[in-house]
């Protein structure tokens, strides 16, 4: 966390802003338009995630990576059951709910098999290579296998840096396969995310151009404090769609302005806090030069103690070194590895 960051979030517990729709306040919704369009451009995503071009995209502040996987996986589920009554209509509504099925990695976070909990399909944990990395050949064995058991393929999850090793699932073969069976793909990239600001760190970003949402945090690796987690949408009309509900108390004459957005269709609650002051004012702060001059130390930290552990015949490691995690053991039984976190 950084002082910028809390000095944000003082003002804006201060104002006490409910920012569901523009007109609730005006500065909360337009500053998040314009500080996720910076985001997007500090990480060198595709221009079809910023606001300001035309076209259906666009960016939110959801408050961790649990609510961003759980918004894609219950978009996608409703946009297939919304295509599926149109192309099947000898289908019943809860014939097609009872057959749907999402996938991701037995590498991704606990929010993804917790997403599919939530919205009621099962998420099939599909094993990753011998790297820990997820590929479209698995998934599409995966989904050619259901398809003839009659199930309906909606999403699959994939992670850009693993929990337990920050692998890299593999997003253009996936995206292949995503493509070819009208499948929602979202990339997980909690952590990793904020490498794709780094030009030395550029092949993570291979294939982004064919998702169609991402989330990565602010809170690791940006210096924001928890919480802030942004999501990129390709299509954002698909979750305004799925989640949109109208009374008469949340109309105002601005709604449906391309440019004006209510954020309360983007997410899971009505109300929402005014995140985007703090991420503001740690940009301003800080700089993109100062963000990106902390993630390197981040990873020089890492590679330093990569040697160290190298260098130490106790100890061995077990997964190559990625941004900044090393994942290391002592030699011999699992106990002393125990031992040795139980001291820390």
């Amino acid at each position: 966390v950084s002082y910028p960051s809390i000095v944000g979030e003082m003002l804006a517990s201060g104002f006490g802003i409910m920012g569901f729709s523009w007109i609730c306040s005006p500065a909360c919704t337009e500053l998040e338009v314009v500080v996720m369009d910076w985001l997007a451009k500090f990480l060198n995503l595709p221009e079809h995630f910023l606001h300001e071009n035309e076209g259906p995209g666009g960016g939110v502040i959801q408050g961790s990576a649990s609510e961003a996987v759980l918004v894609a996986v219950l978009a996608a589920r409703e946009q297939a059951v919304r295509r599926l009554r149109l192309s099947q209509p000898e289908l019943s509504e809860s014939e097609i709910r009872g057959k749907l099925i999402a996938y991701s990695s037995d590498q991704s976070n606990s929010c993804i098999e917790k997403a599919g909990v939530l919205a009621a399909m099962p998420i099939k944990l599909l094993p990753a290579g011998a790297d820990l990395v997820l590929r479209g050949d698995a998934l599409k064995q995966a989904i050619e296998q259901d398809v003839a058991a009659g199930l309906i393929p909606v999403i699959c999850i994939a992670s850009l840096g693993t929990t337990g090793t920050c692998a890299y699932d593999d997003i253009e073969s996936l995206a292949s396969v995503c493509e070819q069976n009208e499948v929602w793909l979202h990339v997980d990239a909690a952590y990793a995310g904020g490498a794709f600001a780094l030009e030395e760190c550029s092949e993570l970003r291979r294939g982004l151009e064919r998702v169609d949402s991402l989330n990565f945090n602010l809170h690791k690796f940006m210096l924001v404090n928890f919480d802030c987690a942004a999501m990129w949408l390709r299509d954002a009309n698909k979750v305004i769609d799925s989640f949109n509900v109208d009374r008469i108390y949340l109309k105002h004459k601005h709604e449906g302005q391309t440019q004006i957005p209510d954020f309360r269709h983007w997410q899971i609650p009505l109300g929402r806090r005014f995140r985007a002051l703090k991420v503001w004012i740690t940009f301003r702060t800080l700089g993109a030069e100062g963000l990106r001059a902390h993630i390197r130390k981040h990873i020089t930290l890492a590679k330093q103690f990569e040697d160290l552990v190298k260098a130490d015949e106790r100890f061995e490691l077990i997964a190559p070194r990625a941004l900044g995690l090393v994942c290391f053991r002592a030699k011999g039984d699992n106990e002393l590895t125990s031992q040795l976190l139980q001291r820390l």
